[in-house]
C-alpha cells in the first residue's frame, strides 16, 4: 500500500510542476520540443536533472530552492507538492500570517500596492507616486529589478 501512495505523490508533483512550467510557455511533454534543455538554461540547473524531475523523482533541495525561485513559488509549497514535508511542518500559513499572497505575473497599480502593503489613507498618494517614479526610472535604464522589488 504505500508503494502506492509514493507512485501518486510522484504523479501528483509531476503534474503539478508539468503544469507550472506550461503557463510559463515550456513544453515539457514532448521530446522535440527543446523546452527541457530551455528549461535547464533558463533555470540554471542541470540538463539530467531536469530529465529526473520529470520522470517524477522529487529533487534534492538545493535544486527545490532553485526551481521556488526560478517559478515564483513558495519554497513550503514546493516541499509539500514533493513529498518532502507536509502543511504541518509549517507554523504559519499566508492566512494565519497576515500576509497578502502577491502574484508577479499581474502587475499591481500603485494604488492596488499601497492597499496590498497597508500603507494609510493619508500616505498612499504619497506611497503611489514614489512608485510611480521608481518604474519610470527602471523603465528608462531598461531594468525591471526596481519594479518588480516596488510590485512586492
Amino acid at each position: 500500500m504505500r508503494r502506492q501512495n509514493v507512485h501518486d505523490e510522484q504523479a501528483g508533483w509531476l503534474t503539478w510542476l508539468q503544469g507550472l512550467l506550461a503557463d510559463r510557455g515550456y513544453d515539457v511533454t514532448s521530446a522535440r520540443s527543446g523546452d527541457k534543455t530551455r528549461l535547464a538554461l533558463d533555470a540554471g540547473i542541470a540538463p539530467a536533472t531536469v530529465t529526473r524531475i520529470l520522470t517524477g523523482k522529487a529533487p534534492d533541495l538545493e535544486v527545490q530552492v532553485t526551481l521556488s525561485r526560478f517559478l515564483r513559488v513558495s519554497l513550503d509549497e514546493m516541499l509539500v507538492r514533493t513529498g518532502k514535508a507536509s502543511d504541518s511542518d509549517f507554523r504559519h500559513s499566508a492566512n494565519e500570517s497576515g500576509q497578502t499572497p502577491v502574484s508577479s505575473e499581474t502587475r499591481l497599480t500603485p494604488e492596488e500596492l499601497a492597499v496590498a502593503a497597508g500603507v494609510s489613507k493619508e500616505d498612499r498618494e504619497w506611497f503611489a507616486t514614489m512608485v510611480r517614479r521608481l518604474r519610470k526610472q527602471d523603465d528608462e535604464k531598461g531594468s525591471a529589478a526596481g519594479g518588480a522589488a516596488a510590485e512586492g
